[in-house]
């Protein structure tokens, strides 16, 4: 009987300590959930590396220092002007607001532009005061607007977040105080086929982001953003654009707002958004296509700054039936084998080039060269297309494997040196086409070498992986007067290559050259590309004393063609001058990237800085800042802070419910359950030891 008892609380024990120990288990089971769960609100809504924080419209931040209630204020009204010329758009954008608050405070403004984007104005307009921005290197504009902040001085301070983020700050804005900033920026024009588009946002959709993340706000912004957004207000806001296409337009029309349009002639067209016709909730976006016509339509426009003549020079591709334009062609395949190849990279490789021997016609001729430790080629030469030699080329890149190191040189040695012994081969397209991860390491070593050995070959790229040389497969396209392409997966190959072979398939125009009669002539770009049926020609010139004409030659359909072009005036404020100075920078940004020499590097870096400096671009060495020599804000004051409301997008509606927790919450959580069973744990062990 004794025995049974004993066996019976034995058992009893051993039941509650395992059921301790479940709860114990259980505990850490929910805090590793609720450190998951926040892990991956965390991932899902905090958008992209390119897209921190708030997303659309520009957001208008007033900082205070006293940790009051943060006050929604109003979005006065605004007014976007836009100048479109060419291929490019100049965009004027003034945004009124109001500091509605008792307390002086500091803005932050943050919006979201095109990569591609150039900001180089900045106007601040307080009260009777306007504040011009000037161009500083950017260590120096930051010292001069904490200087101005701290001394009481109104300032504003423009830098370059990331390539497609811009952030201003404000000092000192009184409090009861209107505010208008206006920022001026140059964007490209988007082109799908025929169609051009451009865009302007006029809401936001927001995103949460952590605490840690939150671009220019601080952690309460993202869930106040959003409230403010379900209040909708008018934010009157008036757009005029002036159109001047550069060529004879068949339509323009804007997608989701009425606009009235005035035709000034076939490629000119102006168009107004009234600000009482729409309530700011929807994107402006409008759409423009050219007229089929059978000749390329070229423009030139010019602008005069700073003593120096500008040059902007688009030609757009006919309509045309693609075959009677198809040349026949020497192509020669170059293909890596190197060790970074293996697996999925070099089956992609192989894929890709397999599918592109089955493009050719029995016109076309061709070689495939692979290469790794060395190199070597199928053929001798460009051998003509035929059953037997493609057969013999599928034979040998299916064959390939992955080995050894990365000789890239002795593969373009190899591919463009048929340019110098084919000269006898007029009238045939020479095209070399490179498959690789581009992992070398002697980058402008290959660069030199293609400079000199291209010849009358064009030099396409493509990339293949999940991470190549971006920079040196660009690079090399474009003094090869070819185009990149990247392949990022084996899903990827046959519309990847479908889409560069119709761009390279009918070159419209070859060989093309500019005659110009002007003094100090500077081309945005040493080699002019082909014209190609998909896309238009762009080419950016400074020069002094430009002509009222210039001369733009090449071959079409093998022949020599050639047409005179007049210059035109472009409108006020058209931004060719930055279209140049942003076509330059990068080029020197790219060779400085390119060299070791310290001394080089900062050469480079003080010819960054001088055109940036005249042409008032922010770059990464430069910002915008603005100073009102004045002091009004006493001394003894702090600064507050509070959002700007702006329209929530048509149509969306917005709960935080899912993402506004933060990740301190679920910590605080799973420790508090964790702490409640390590108590269970304790009482049990003491239960038991006095049983």
């Amino acid at each position: 009987m004794n025995a049974g008892l004993a066996c019976s609380g034995i058992s009893h024990r051993l039941q509650r300590r395992v059921s301790t120990h479940q709860c114990f288990l259980l505990a850490l089971l929910l805090f590793s959930v609720c450190i998951s769960a926040s892990a991956s609100a965390s991932a899902e809504v905090g958008g992209d590396d390119d897209e921190i924080g708030l997303l659309g419209s520009a957001v208008l931040a007033l900082h205070f220092s006293d940790g009051g209630a943060e006050v929604m204020a109003p979005q006065l009204s605004s007014r976007v002007d836009i100048h479109i010329t060419g291929p490019i758009a100049r965009v004027r954008l003034a945004q009124t607001f109001s500091n509605p608050s008792d307390a002086w405070a500091e803005a932050v403004y943050t919006f979201p532009l095109p990569p591609d984007s150039a900001v180089d104005h900045l106007q601040m307009r307080i009260g009777e005061r306007i504040i011009e921005g000037e161009i500083q290197e950017r260590e120096t504009a930051q010292q001069i607007y904490q200087q101005a902040r701290q001394a009481g001085q109104q300032a504003a301070l423009v830098e370059r977040q990331r390539p497609n983020i811009f952030r201003t700050h404000i000092a000192n804005v009184a409090p009861g105080e209107e505010l208008t900033v206006v920022l001026e920026y140059q964007q490209q024009v988007m082109r799908r086929g025929s169609r051009f588009s451009l865009h302007y946002p006029m809401s936001i959709t927001p995103r949460y982001a952590p605490e840690n993340r939150l671009a220019g706000a601080d952690a309460g912004t993202a869930s106040q953003l959003a409230t403010a957004l379900l209040d909708e207000t008018h934010n009157a806001t008036e757009i005029w654009v002036d159109l001047q296409a550069g060529f004879e337009l068949d339509e323009i029309e804007s997608r989701y707002h009425p606009v009235s349009k005035h035709r000034l002639d076939d490629s000119h067209w102006q168009l107004r958004l009234d600000p009482q016709t729409h309530r700011a909730n929807a994107d402006f976006v409008i759409e423009w296509q050219g007229r089929e016509l059978a000749v390329p339509q070229v423009h030139v426009f010019t602008q005069d700054f700073s003593g120096h003549e500008y040059a902007l020079l688009q030609v757009m591709p006919p309509q045309i039936e693609l075959e009677q334009y198809r040349q026949p062609r020497d192509i020669v395949y170059v293909i890596d084998t190197s060790g970074s190849m293996g697996g999925e990279s070099l089956r992609q490789a192989k894929r890709a080039l397999l599918w592109a021997i089955g493009r050719l016609d029995d016109r076309d001729r061709f070689n495939i060269i692979e290469f790794n430790s060395e190199a070597w080629s199928l053929f001798d030469t460009e051998r003509q297309t035929s059953a037997t030699n493609i057969a013999k080329a599928r034979r040998f890149v299916q064959n390939l494997e992955a080995r050894g190191g990365t000789e890239m040189r002795k593969a373009l040695d190899i591919a463009l040196c048929g340019a110098c012994a084919n000269n006898d081969n007029s009238g045939r397209l020479r095209q070399v086409l490179f498959l690789t991860d581009g992992a070398i390491s002697n980058e402008a070593e290959l660069l030199s070498a293609i400079s000199r050995q291209l010849g009358n070959s064009r030099l396409f790229t493509v990339g293949i992986g999940s991470a190549p040389n971006r920079y040196f497969m660009r690079k090399a396209a474009k003094m090869g007067r070819g185009s990149f392409v990247n392949i990022g997966k084996v899903s990827e190959v046959e519309g990847k290559i479908t889409e560069l072979f119709e761009r390279i398939d009918v070159p419209v125009m070859s060989d093309i050259e500019l005659q110009i009669n002007a003094d100090h002539i500077d081309i945005s770009t040493a080699f002019i590309p082909d014209l190609y049926a998909s896309e238009p020609l762009v080419v950016a010139i400074k020069a002094d004393n430009l002509p009222e004409s210039i001369i733009l030659g090449g071959r079409r359909q093998g022949d020599v063609w050639q047409q005179r072009v007049a210059l035109d005036v472009a409108a006020e404020g058209s931004g060719i001058h930055i279209a140049w100075a942003r076509k330059k920078l990068a080029s020197l940004l790219d060779e400085r990237a390119l060299q070791s020499d310290v001394d080089t590097r900062l050469a480079l870096r003080s010819e960054v800085l001088d055109i940036a400096l005249q042409h008032h671009l922010v770059t990464p060495f430069t910002s915008l800042v603005a100073v009102d020599k004045t002091p009004l804000r006493p001394v003894v004051e702090e600064l507050e802070k509070h959002i700007i409301k702006n329209n929530a997008a048509k149509g969306r509606r917005f709960s935080l419910a899912r993402t506004a927790t933060g990740l301190s919450y679920f910590i605080g959580l799973g420790n508090g359950l964790l702490l409640l069973a390590v108590c269970f744990f304790w009482l049990s062990r003491q239960r038991s030891q006095s049983c």
